[in-house]
């Protein structure tokens, strides 16, 4: 009979998880007082996480409890402080209908990501005639636009991620 093990098994996603609060400077370590609201897009913090809730911004906006911050997205987009590139180009993207519809697409993962963590957030689009760029403030949320535009249209795909900091740069070509 084997004695047991003194080693301890770690679940390495669950490890990844907790490291990247540590990892992104924008997050405040110990968080803002009870509720703080984002002057600027009125995401709300509360309870440790933030979230969109227009009623209750409406309701606690004048209250004194309520600090008036900006959230790490809007500080990110204000400091242009991207997390994710990608990047997108080919003879596909250079017909104006493919265009649009790339870009619209590109908008509806972000509004869709949005609506699940308000701190994914594009910073930029720059389009020339050969290529988009989009950056993000979130590595998964450049990931997901990825993946959706692949996803709708095929191509290639190629992800690099960082090792020592959260950033993923993304290149799609069709």
């Amino acid at each position: 009979m084997k004695a047991p093990s003194k080693e301890r098994n770690y679940n390495p996603a669950k490890f990844k998880k907790n490291i990247g609060a540590y990892l992104d400077p924008y997050l405040a370590k110990g968080g803002p007082h009870e509720m703080a609201i984002c002057k600027k897009c009125h995401a709300i913090y509360h309870k440790k996480r933030w979230f969109f809730d227009e009623a209750v911004y409406k309701e606690n906006i004048n209250k004194k409890g309520a600090q008036k911050v900006l959230c790490p997205a809007c500080q990110k987009i204000k400091d242009k402080y991207p997390s994710g590139f990608l990047t997108l180009k080919g003879d596909f993207i250079k017909e104006k209908g493919n265009r649009e519809e790339i870009l619209n697409l590109i908008k509806n993962e972000e509004t869709l990501a949005k609506g699940i963590n308000p701190l994914e957030r594009i910073i930029d689009i720059k389009k020339t005639t050969a290529e988009i760029t989009v950056t993000t403030t979130n590595e998964k949320l450049a990931q997901k636009i990825g993946r959706a535009i692949y996803k709708a249209h095929k191509g290639k795909i190629k992800y690099n991620w960082s090792h020592d900091v959260k950033l993923l740069r993304a290149t799609w070509e069709k």
